[in-house]
């Protein structure tokens, strides 16, 4: 039985673009992943070699992350899996203006995605460049729109009350009668 298509890689060329990129944002570049690592710059190294027999851990990839304060990794992934990350912000620092702000970026984002399209369909073929720049156009209108959306209702909607319960499996919930519960 052959390889599936979505079976081809264990360490996907995306990913380690989006890896290189984070480390390549930190002030430090690569001695700062380093350090942030506790590793040497050749571990990085090997790990990022393409063909290589060492994989780059996604626990490491989530400290680089974090330490750079870029999302390009969780971006990646979003893409992959064919959906949008939307980073959420602590709703204690957010107003209107924010959540307003969130609006207008998204706007500006869409009316780069015209221009885009314009150019792009001019001659009648999109390109892989145009192709590119479109979907990661596409992209960030998509991030923006539901960063702005989710501020919105977590600013402006109640909490939805549900019942966990409702949710568990059969037999799995306990109950409390006087004190005593069935797990």
């Amino acid at each position: 039985m052959g390889k599936q298509y979505w079976q081809v890689e264990k360490q996907p060329a995306w990913l380690m673009v989006a890896i290189k990129k984070t480390i390549s944002e930190l002030p430090g570049g690569y001695a700062e992943a380093a350090e942030w690592l506790g590793v040497t710059e050749d571990a990085l190294f090997n790990r990022l070699r393409a063909g290589g027999d060492q994989i780059f851990p996604m626990g490491w990839a989530m400290v680089l992350q974090q330490a750079s304060g870029k999302k390009h990794i969780a971006d990646a992934v979003s893409r992959q899996s064919n959906s949008v990350n939307v980073p959420l912000v602590e709703i204690d620092d957010v107003g209107n203006a924010d959540i307003n702000q969130r609006m207008m970026e998204s706007i500006e984002w869409i009316g780069r995605h015209s221009e885009y399209l314009r150019k792009a369909t001019a001659d009648g073929v999109i390109d892989a460049a145009e192709r590119e720049q479109i979907e990661e156009n596409s992209y960030q209108v998509m991030a923006k729109w539901q960063e702005h959306l989710t501020l919105l209702y977590r600013v402006f909607c109640a909490p939805e009350k549900s019942d966990a319960r409702e949710y568990a499996a059969p037999g799995a919930v306990a109950y409390r009668y006087q004190g005593d519960t069935n797990a």
